[in-house]
Formats: C-alpha cells, structure tokens, sequence
C-alpha cells in the first residue's frame, strides 16, 4: 500500500492542498479552527507523516530532532540535551532543544514550529499526565517521551524512554532503611507529572514493605503562577521545605528529594537550620547530576544511564526503519553511595 499524500488529505478533509501546506507549516492565522481540526482528524485517519526529505531539498534545511524539555534551570535537562546532541551528530542531525515549562499549548505550537523546519521527529522530556496532544502528534513524525512508563494504551503510538522510576525511589528507601532509618519522607513539588506519580508510588510501596514510617512533603510552587509545577525554581523550594520536613509528625531521619536539584537545595536549607549531613540527617536525591558530587557532603543519588537512553531515543527517530516502530525501553536507576548518608543519630 502507497504512502498517503497530501493530495489524500486534502482530499479527506475537504479542502485544498494550500490549506493543508498551510496547516502543516503552522500558517493558520486565517484558518478556522473546525477546518484545522479537519485536517487533524484527516493526518490521524491517513497516517500521513510529511516528505522531510523533500522539504529539506526545498528548504536547504538540514536533518534535525527537536528536544522539549521543562526547563534549562534544571541541570538534568541540560544534561540531557547535551547527550541527545551527541547521539544525533551520530546520524549528521541537528538538535533544536526549547524549554517548553511543561505548557500542552506552548508543546503544541513548538512541535508545529518544528515541524515547519523540517524535524524528523520530537523528543520530550516534559509528559505530564495527559498525553493526549503528544498522542496527537504522532500522526505527523515520531514522538518519543522520556519518563513515561508504558503501563497502558494511552500511550500506545508514543515511544517512551524512561528509568524505572518506582525503583528508583525504592531503591533510596531501601538504601535508608537498610542504614537503620525507620522514618523517611519524600520532599517533592506537586507531583502532577507522570515520573513524579511514579516515583511517589515507589516510595509509599517500599516504607510499606520495609515496615517504616514514609512521610510525603509536597512544597507549594504557586508562588510562581508561570511555573506551576516548579521545574525553575526546585533548588529555592528544597530550601524551603527543610522548615516543613523537621515539622513533619513523625521528624524523620532521613529524605529522599524527588530529584537531585531539590536535594541539593534541602541540603542547604538544612544546615542554615543548624543539621549537619549525615550526622543528624540522611539526604539522597535522584539523576545523579554533576553537581552532586560537588555538593557538600557528596550527595547519595540514584544515576539515570542518560546517554544510553538518548541514544535509544535518537535511534528510535533516526536508524533506518526505526521510525515506524513504537515501543518502549526501561532503563534501571544505578544507586550512588556518597557521604550524605549514614546510620540516624542515636
């Protein structure tokens, strides 16, 4: 069977080929919306993917992957883009890399955006817990999201790339609990993102299987309303949330921070509190950043295998055949000893 063209969608959707160029170079200033979402509804139908090859001979434009991830701010993306440059100077492609805060409608407008420059595929690091407009746009080039774990078929046309997240916090718990901490807390913002409800599982399985006392410390991010899910501001809300850790009913021992940017910024605000780690206070966070080795004491973390994991997303865009083929690969979290771990305080 030929591929569709897109005469064939014009066709389906009832409307010209200009309408369709238009649409698929984001030219829809003058565009109803009933007749974009038309033509939507004609590129899912017909499974049409645009002829980058073509456009590129038209355009001079060069082979390129666009990356979205949350936020730069957080050293763990920059990681990340870094390593999915590498992977694509691999193929002779170019990485467009645009901070997106995690917004559906600024993702959207990006990707077309993208789109529009010929990119071969997307990869995001920002899922949050409705798909629905990545799902969208995999009628149009593959779409492959890191921390989203395929447990369903919400996800079943998106390729997903993710550490185990649910180890990864279970691995941190069962790391404190085997120092002998019987009350440990999870210091996270609000966990409305995909990974973050992963890991919160994890957690509350592994306090429960270890048979110790799991506290949950979720730090408001709305004081920045551009940000809601704090992806800018993670260092200054671990800072803040040392006050309502030591608050915490139970005055656990030891935390384990969503991430390594929120741990570092709970190391700090506990020393201003008067602890010293780990003589009064375990900390681990989560990727293994290159500042946590720099930290003071090194932080315990749980290493995400980030170049491999950017180079089975590249791969999955830009090896022959890979396009056409959706799955998912799970990588496992590596647990990092450091010195801000150790026995409670007796």
């Amino acid at each position: 069977m030929s591929e569709p063209k897109i005469q064939d969608v014009a066709r389906l959707a009832g409307v010209s080929t200009t309408s369709i160029s238009n649409f698929l170079n984001n030219r829809m200033e003058q565009m109803r919306p009933a007749t974009q979402r038309k033509i939507q509804q004609a590129i899912e139908q017909l499974g049409y993917r645009p002829n980058s090859a073509a456009r590129q001979l038209k355009t001079g434009v060069a082979s390129m992957v666009g990356l979205l991830v949350p936020s730069l701010a957080n050293q763990f993306f920059g990681s990340l883009a870094s390593a999915v440059e590498k992977a694509a100077a691999r193929h002779h492609c170019h990485v467009m890399t645009f901070s997106t805060f995690r917004d559906p409608d600024r993702e959207r407008a990006v990707m077309a955006d993208l789109l529009s420059y010929g990119a071969q595929g997307i990869i995001t690091g920002s899922a949050l817990n409705d798909t629905e407009h990545l799902v969208a746009m995999t009628a149009r080039c593959p779409v492959v999201a890191f921390d989203i774990k395929r447990s369903d078929d919400s996800h079943e046309r998106i390729t997903t790339i993710s550490i185990d997240n649910v180890a990864a916090t279970t691995k941190a718990v069962e790391h404190l609990a085997a120092l002998g901490h019987r009350s440990v807390a999870l210091v996270t913002p609000p966990p409305y993102t995909l990974n973050r409800l992963d890991r919160l599982t994890g957690f509350q399985q592994a306090v429960a299987a270890a048979g110790i006392t799991g506290e949950l410390v979720i730090v408001d991010a709305s004081e920045a309303p551009s940000d809601p899910h704090g992806d800018t501001q993670l260092f200054d809300l671990g800072c803040k949330a040392a006050a309502k850790l030591l608050a915490a009913p139970s005055r656990p021992t030891a935390a384990v921070a969503i991430n390594d940017m929120m741990a570092i910024g709970l190391g700090v605000g506990l020393k201003q509190l008067g602890l010293h780690l780990p003589r009064d206070f375990s900390l681990i966070g989560i990727d293994d950043i290159f500042f946590s080795a720099a930290h003071d004491p090194a932080l315990t973390t749980l290493r995400q295998p980030i170049q491999a994991m950017a180079d089975a997303a590249v791969q999955r865009i830009l090896a022959p055949g890979a396009a056409d083929t959706v799955g998912s690969e799970l990588f496992a979290p590596e647990l990092i000893v450091r010195a801000s771990t150790a026995a409670p305080p007796q």
